[in-house]
C-alpha cells in the first residue's frame, strides 16, 4: 500500500541520516578539524553522497534531529562556525518547540545546548553565549529536563566547561581563578562519572586559565597531567596544543634548564601526529632559536613572528591553532610589554556582539 511504502521510505531515510550523523561524529572525535583543502573536498563529497533526499515538510522530530546533527558535525569539522551555530540553534529550537522531548530525550537536548555554546564561543558571540548559558542553568535548576545521574553529569560538564569559556571570552583569567579552585573540588566528586577525555579537556582549560593569569607553574601542573597520560585516546588537536602550551609556559616561567629537550620532544610529537601546520611549525622554530636571540633583539623577533602568524588568523585550515591557544595575544603581550590578560581584555571590549 501507499502508506506502507511511505513508512518504509521514512525508515530508510531515518537510518541513512542516523548513519551519516554517527559517521561524521566519530570522524570529529578522532580527527578534530580538516587539515587542508584535500580533506575539505573529500568531506564535502562524502557528505553530499551520503545525505539522503528529503522533503523537509515530511520530516518528523527524529529525522530533523539527525539532519541537524549531521550538518552540525559537518560544519564543525570544516571549522565553519557560522553554520555550526545555525544548526546547533535549530537542534535546540527543535526541543523548545517540542518541550516534552526535553523530558523524554534530555541527553540529546543537553548536547544540543553544549554545541550551541561551543559554536557561539568559537565565533565570539558573547551576548548570545551568556544568554544560552543562563538558559542551560535555568532548565536544569527548574527541572525542565529529566534530572538523573546521567543528565546531572552532562549538565555539570557542559555548564562548567562553558563557564570557563565565558571567562576566556572576557579575558578575566585572574577573576576566574577562585572559580577554578571550586571547580577542581567539584571535579573530584564527579571523578568516576566523567570519562578521561572530558577530564583532560577540563585540565586543558584550567591550564589556559592559569596561563592567562600569569600563573605559569600552575599551568604546567595541569598541562602535564594531559601529556603524561599515556593511555589517553583523545582528540589529537588537544594533545598537540597541550604540548605547545607547556613549552610556552616553561619559557614564561623561566624554567629553561630542559627547554631544548622539551622543544625536540614537542617537535617530534607534532611531526609524528602529522599535525604540524604552519602556525605550529613557526612557533616551534621560533622557540628553537629563542636561546640564540640577544635580549635587545627579542622584541624584534616577537614582532616578526606576530606578523608571520597574523596572516593565518582567518585562514580556513590554520586558524584552529588560535582557537586552542591565543598565540597572537601572547605575542602582543611580549611586544607591548603588557600582560596577556590585559591584551585579551582589550580585545574583548571590542566584541560588541
Amino acid at each position: 500500500t501507499k502508506q506502507a511504502k511511505k513508512l518504509s521510505l521514512k525508515n530508510v531515510r531515518i537510518s541513512k541520516l542516523s548513519n551519516l550523523s554517527l559517521q561524521l561524529y566519530s570522524l570529529l572525535l578522532k580527527e578534530g578539524y580538516v587539515k587542508g583543502d584535500a580533506d575539505s573536498k573529500a568531506l564535502t563529497l562524502y557528505f553530499e553522497k551520503k545525505l539522503p533526499k528529503y522533503e523537509f515538510s515530511e520530516l518528523g522530530f527524529r529525522e530533523k534531529l539527525f539532519l541537524y546533527k549531521a550538518y552540525l558535525w559537518y560544519s564543525l569539522i570544516l571549522q565553519d562556525f557560522v553554520s555550526s551555530y545555525k544548526y546547533s540553534q535549530k537542534w535546540v529550537d527543535l526541543f523548545d518547540e517540542n518541550p516534552e522531548m526535553k523530558i523524554q530525550n534530555p541527553v540529546f537536548y543537553l548536547k544540543g545546548i553544549d554545541y550551541l555554546l561551543e559554536s557561539l564561543y568559537f565565533s565570539k558571540h558573547k551576548t548570545k553565549f551568556n544568554k544560552v548559558l543562563k538558559k542551560l542553568k535555568y532548565d536544569v535548576d527548574y527541572h525542565n529536563i529529566t534530572i538523573n545521574e546521567n543528565t546531572k553529569t552532562l549538565a555539570f560538564l557542559s555548564y562548567n566547561q562553558n563557564k570557563l569559556n565565558g571567562y576566556f571570552l572576557d579575558g578575566k583569567f585572574t577573576e576566574g581563578l577562585s572559580y577554578v579552585s571550586q571547580l577542581v573540588k567539584e571535579l573530584k566528586k564527579y571523578e568516576f562519572k566523567i570519562d578521561a577525555h572530558h577530564t583532560m579537556v577540563f585540565y586543558y582549560k584550567i591550564a589556559c586559565m592559569y596561563f592567562g593569569a600569569n600563573r605559569n607553574e600552575d599551568c604546567i601542573f595541569y598541562v602535564e597531567k594531559i601529556i603524561n597520560n599515556k593511555d589517553l585516546k583523545m582528540r589529537e588537536d588537544l594533545l598537540c596544543f597541550s604540548r605547545i602550551l607547556n613549552l610556552i609556559a616553561h619559557y614564561e616561567a623561566g624554567i629553561d634548564a630542559d627547554i631544548e629537550k622539551l622543544i625536540v620532544s614537542t617537535y617530534k610529537f607534532l611531526f609524528k601526529m602529522n599535525d604540524l601546520h604552519q602556525v605550529q611549525r613557526k612557533m616551534i622554530l621560533f622557540l628553537k632559536n629563542l636561546s640564540n636571540i640577544y635580549p635587545q633583539d627579542l622584541k624584534k623577533a616577537f614582532i616578526k613572528l606576530h606578523a608571520e602568524l597574523k596572516i593565518y588568523e582567518n585562514h580556513p585550515f590554520e586558524r584552529r591553532a588560535f582557537l586552542y591557544l591565543d598565540i597572537l595575544s601572547w605575542l602582543e603581550s611580549k611586544i607591548e610589554n603588557k600582560s596577556v590578560e590585559l591584551i585579551i581584555q582589550q580585545k574583548a571590549k571590542l566584541l560588541v556582539k
